[in-house]
Formats: structure tokens, sequence, C-alpha cells
């Protein structure tokens, strides 16, 4: 048997319900954590890459490599914007945004400490 991710609504959805898709694969503190940091390495390393390419591709790799690691090690899953890159781009930065909101209101980091069960196939 093989865990199953819930389908990515369709591209004509509205951006509250791939907002709400976002959410369910970013479920734990750990991802949170993870995107928190990685999300503003990729941002800051975009410009870096054209006027200090020795420090903004690692820059760019390392963050993108972190953001994919939380994936694998805390989420246990596939990072959403391989279905729908450009959408879930901006759904990621939503996202970054509310927890870092969520961090200034003194709420903290949310998530759970452990990723909820997929069903399974």
């Amino acid at each position: 048997m093989t865990s199953r991710e819930p389908e990515p609504p369709p591209a004509s959805a509205p951006f509250a319900e791939k907002m709400a898709y976002y959410r369910s694969q970013h479920t734990t503190r750990g991802i949170r954590a993870t995107h928190l940091v990685g999300i503003p390495g990729v941002a800051f390393s975009l410009p870096l890459l054209v006027g200090r390419p020795k420090v903004g591709l690692p820059m760019f790799v390392a963050s993108w490599a972190l953001q994919v690691a939380g994936h694998s090690v805390f989420e246990q899953n596939s990072p959403t914007l391989t279905k729908g890159f450009v959408t879930y781009q901006l759904c990621g930065l939503a996202f970054w945004c509310e927890e870092v909101a969520d961090l200034l209101a003194g709420r903290g980091l949310g998530g759970q400490t452990r990723p909820p069960r997929r069903s399974r196939a």
C-alpha cells in the first residue's frame, strides 16, 4: 500500500482553493520552519544571481534544497510547485506572509509535530 496525496484543485479554481490545498501540504512545524528560511532565501538570491552569481547561486540552490528536504523529512510529500509552478510560488509567498504575521503577533510557528496520515490507496 502506498499513501496518496490529495489532488490539487484545477487551474480554473479560485486562489482560495489553491491556498487551502497549499496549506494542506504544509502542516508540520518542520516544513514551516524550512520554508520560513527557504522562501526568503530564494527571493534574496534572485538579484544576486545576476549581480554576484558566486554568492547568489549557492544561496539559491541551498534555499531550494532546504525546502525540498523539508518536504521529504517533515511532510513526506512532494513540493506543491510541481503541481503548478507559478500558482504555487504565489501561494508559497502568501503562506510565508501568514507565517511571519503569526510570529509577529506572538502566535508562534504553527503546525503539528507530525504530518497527518494520508489516505491509503
